[in-house]
């Protein structure tokens, strides 16, 4: 049967896609966005434009066995912070409404399994979080509005999938996949543009620089979007659903991560950065947001661990954090 990729036109969407056919499987790509070529131009995917926000389970769960599909992956999700508190209701209810569909429809049209695709965020980001943290770690989002989104999904989908023990039939068909850091060639969204943007350079930083906030030099972790892909994909036709990590093998010091991208660490207060963030950020365009809220997240560790992954699924991360970093420093121009 077919798998259907919910918010599929996206980076991982497209690497998800292409993994897929090369097992010789089937996709239909749900997204308001067409997806890119060559991957839409293969005959064995279809396309349908697909709004969470406009569509009801009902529907979802018609196209569903309209295509022959059998298992889906959720990607659908706002990653750029938003603009003001209208943006974001509108991000929340994508995030919380928009999942609450998908587990319906999945649940009405009797499928395998879903896959949701979350976030390492949902740890946040803390001076006490062990090295690497284990996907039995608490979540602790913290105040950035992705963290908190994810975090509300999962808890969404394990409600409607009575993912809390109560049903054994209904907790094998939910999934969740939790990814670091996502790189890769075509990355294109706040989390790559503020490594791009430091490495213009400004004032007497003419090299760019790395902020060591409050003198925090936390270790960072990075993960090239196919190996996300491959997670996915094995997590989706594994005999037992459960919870996964995404991640490189490895982690990257914070002095490796400037030594890497070119950058000299520069100590900064984070008080006045925060201000500074918060204030600029509704007058920038999406890819160029980092409200204070992301702070945490460059002076705590969220690093994670990959035990269960290679033991539960049998994939090993083909690409470290360094592949992961350089595949976005490379088509970076000073």
């Amino acid at each position: 049967g077919r798998v259907a990729l919910i918010g599929g036109a996206g980076l991982v969407g497209r690497a998800v896609t292409t993994a897929l056919l090369a097992q010789g499987r089937e996709v239909v790509i749900l997204d308001r966005a067409s997806p890119s070529t060559p991957v839409a131009a293969d005959a064995r995917v279809r396309t349908v434009r697909c709004d969470l926000l406009d569509v009801d389970a009902t529907r979802l769960a018609a196209t569903f066995r309209q295509f022959q599909v059998q298992a889906v992956v959720h990607l659908a999700a706002m990653v750029n912070p938003p603009r003001d508190l209208a943006e974001r209701a509108t991000m929340r209810r994508l995030h919380e409404q928009g999942t609450a569909t998908v587990c319906a429809a999945v649940v009405a049209a009797e499928l395998r399994r879903l896959v949701l695709v979350s976030s390492a965020t949902v740890y946040g980001a803390h001076a006490d979080n062990p090295v690497p943290l284990e996907v039995e770690a608490p979540l602790r989002p913290g105040e950035l509005p992705y963290a908190i989104d994810k975090a509300a999904q999962e808890a969404i989908a394990r409600r409607a999938f009575a993912a809390d023990g109560t049903s054994g039939r209904e907790r094998e068909r939910l999934s969740v996949v939790r990814p670091a850091i996502v790189y890769g060639p075509g990355a294109h969204n706040y989390l790559t543009e503020i490594l791009r943007r430091a490495r213009v350079g400004v004032g007497p930083w003419r090299a760019g620089i790395l902020p060591a906030l409050d003198g925090c030099r936390p270790p960072l972790q990075f993960v090239h979007v196919d190996d996300v892909a491959a997670v996915v994909v094995a997590a989706l036709f594994a005999p037992k659903a459960g919870t996964f990590h995404a991640a490189s093998d490895d982690w990257l010091g914070f002095d490796d991560v400037a030594a890497q991208a070119g950058l000299r660490v520069v100590s900064l207060p984070s008080r006045p950065i925060g201000v500074l963030l918060d204030a600029v950020l509704p007058h920038l365009p999406p890819a160029w947001r980092a409200p204070s809220s992301l702070l945490p997240y460059l002076q705590h560790p969220f690093v994670l661990s990959m035990a269960r992954t290679k033991a539960a699924l049998g994939v090993v991360p083909r690409h470290s954090a360094v592949d992961a970093l350089r595949s976005i420093l490379a088509a970076t121009t000073r």
